[in-house]
């Protein structure tokens, strides 16, 4: 039960670890911008523990709410680093979490240290990885792609809890973030109509995409590939080398729209982040 697959050509390790890192700082961030609201109701808890990051709601057993991520990218994890999460989610009567581990210096020992607990392993992400100096070709398509602004962050939303089915109750928590220091957002638009959102952080060599949504009614109208050319030719211009991309695990029998439209896009599979899902005896 190893901590992921191999990538299609070797990606440095240096490169995963920072990945990893951004990734971290980008999660950090989103629930420091939590509104008293919302914090008031689903209680959160944010904590670095070792080299990983700890993220709680007290009030909620969503695996993406309760999750641990970076465990190990620095070859600081432990078994008692282990215990500790688990005695954490404990702690807030939590029965279930997850942890999401990447290929690192410690992955096939933490995924053997994790089997010994009775964490299941579950289906994760597809991590991505794109070199941006590579050509960009510009997708077909009779949509426009425009910069979002503020102004546009309540239509952002609506796509993203359309698409991903995001609870009303954490709308709040969705616009704080939806203009964080360093994200951009891109729209797709056919006419007056946005209809599709992908984000972009842009962190020196690195820059992250996510958020990519499209409406059902205007899906395979080439929304989700103009999303992705324009933020890999911002990415490019700001002076980023590497584009990156975390979506679902491909699986037999399951649409893998989004893994299939990055690879078309040049992104390549660089590996399995496994998911290890724990729940309480």
């Amino acid at each position: 039960m190893g901590g992921g697959s191999p990538a299609r050509r070797p990606i440095p390790a240096k490169l995963l670890a920072g990945i990893e890192a951004m990734g971290m700082r980008a999660t950090e961030a989103f629930w420091t911008a939590i509104p008293p609201e919302v914090a008031r109701r689903v209680r959160p808890h944010v904590e670095r523990v070792g080299d990983a990051l700890i993220t709680l709601c007290a009030n909620s057993d969503a695996l993406r709410l309760n999750r641990v991520i970076g465990l190990g990218h620095r070859g600081e994890a432990s078994e008692a680093v282990i215990d500790g999460i688990i005695e954490r989610y404990r702690r807030h009567r939590l029965r279930r979490f997850s942890i999401m581990l990447a290929p690192g210096p410690q992955s096939a020992e933490i995924a053997a240290w994790l089997a010994e607990r009775g964490f299941a392993r579950h289906a994760g992400y597809a991590l991505l990885v794109r070199d941006t100096r590579r050509p960009v070709a510009a997708p077909r398509t009779d949509l426009r792609v425009t910069k979002a602004t503020r102004r546009d962050a309540e239509s952002i939303v609506s796509i993203h809890e359309q698409c991903f089915a995001g609870p009303p109750s954490r709308r709040p928590w969705a616009l704080a973030g939806t203009f964080l220091p360093g994200i951009e957002q891109y729209l797709a638009w056919a006419g007056r109509v946005p209809v599709g959102v992908g984000t972009l952080r842009i962190e020196g060599d690195l820059a992250w995409f996510g958020g990519g949504a499209t409406l059902t009614p205007w899906r395979r109208h080439g929304a989700h590939a103009a999303l992705i050319a324009v933020r890999l030719r911002r990415a490019a211009r700001a002076g980023s080398r590497w584009a990156w991309v975390e979506t679902a695990e491909p699986e037999p029998g399951r649409p893998a729209v989004s893994h299939r439209n990055l690879v078309r896009m040049g992104f390549e599979p660089a590996c399995i982040k496994s998911a290890f899902v724990w729940h309480a005896d």
